[in-house]
């Protein structure tokens, strides 16, 4: 069942053409009543269908195209399952969705160009977020999935892989889109811990050290560390091989690292007295 509707470039529509790919999705998902599903960009509706037949109690969409947001109410506005949300999933507080303290199932078919923006949208909310069931740049899923020592491991696939268990479900080509992608999608499935994987001392030093040593991955530890570490001595303290390249660290490494910087720091900090402070 076609909308009508023309893709629009400024909001990197891909529709899917078919009903498989996204009866594919719904399956995977394992969807069991009273499970509340939030989806990102109906779009036609073709993945929402699917939704809307499975056991789940309440089906959020989230649609910042008013002609596809009125096409959505029309097919599925009358029972009373289905929610329309019309507006920007990047704004979206996901926190006013929650009932009874259950967490949300999140699925949706990326746009693209902003598939890092909301993937960290949803990272930053995982609090509210069981698990996230997304179709991305097959490049996208690669990077995320990666091990360490490859060239596509990355700040995501450390971010996201100490916080969720990361799963390629299946690829899909890019023929089954219009319009036509440039490159293939897979399907890639994250289940959230409800505790991180290690014990992270503090995760805003965490992200930034994740951050600042892969913004130049090419450079030992050491001469990016001394970015965010104003005493070079702590340096000396830490368990990590300096010498390596971000690339070469597992997760738990990064974990390591960050916990051992940060309490050393803590041990300077408040081993000085009160006139060396000043």
């Amino acid at each position: 069942m076609r909308s009508g509707v023309r893709p629009l470039k400024r909001f990197g529509q891909h529709f899917l053409k078919g009903r498989s790919v996204a009866e594919r999705v719904v399956e995977s998902m394992d969807i069991g009543e009273g499970d509340c599903v939030l989806e990102i960009g109906p779009g036609e509706g073709v993945l929402t269908e699917f939704l809307m037949d499975s056991a789940a109690e309440r089906v959020i969409g989230v649609e910042i195209d008013r002609r596809l947001a009125d096409w959505l109410r029309e097919r599925f506005g009358q029972n009373e399952r289905f929610e329309l949300v019309e507006g920007d999933f990047l704004q979206l507080d996901l926190s006013t969705l929650v009932r009874r303290g259950k967490k949300v199932r999140v699925v949706g078919n990326l746009p693209y160009s902003i598939t890092t923006p909301i993937l960290f949208r949803v990272l930053d909310h995982r609090a509210w977020v069981k698990d996230l069931t997304v179709t991305v740049q097959k490049e996208v899923g690669e990077r995320i999935a990666s091990p360490p020592g490859s060239k596509a491991y990355g700040v995501p696939s450390v971010l996201f892989q100490v916080f969720s268990q990361v799963e390629v479900l299946f690829f899909i080509p890019r023929k089954a889109f219009y319009p036509v992608p440039k490159v293939d999608s897979s399907v890639l499935r994250f289940r959230f811990f409800d505790r991180p994987l290690h014990e992270i001392e503090d995760v805003t030093f965490f992200r930034d050290l994740v951050k600042t040593v892969f913004g130049q991955r090419r450079k030992m530890l050491r001469n990016t560390l001394k970015k965010i570490v104003k005493d070079e001595k702590i340096l000396e303290t830490v368990s990590a091989d300096l010498f390596q390249r971000p690339e070469e660290l597992s997760v738990s490494q990064f974990v390591r690292l960050s916990n051992e910087l940060v309490q050393s720091s803590d041990r300077r900090t408040r081993g000085r007295s009160p006139a060396s402070k000043k």
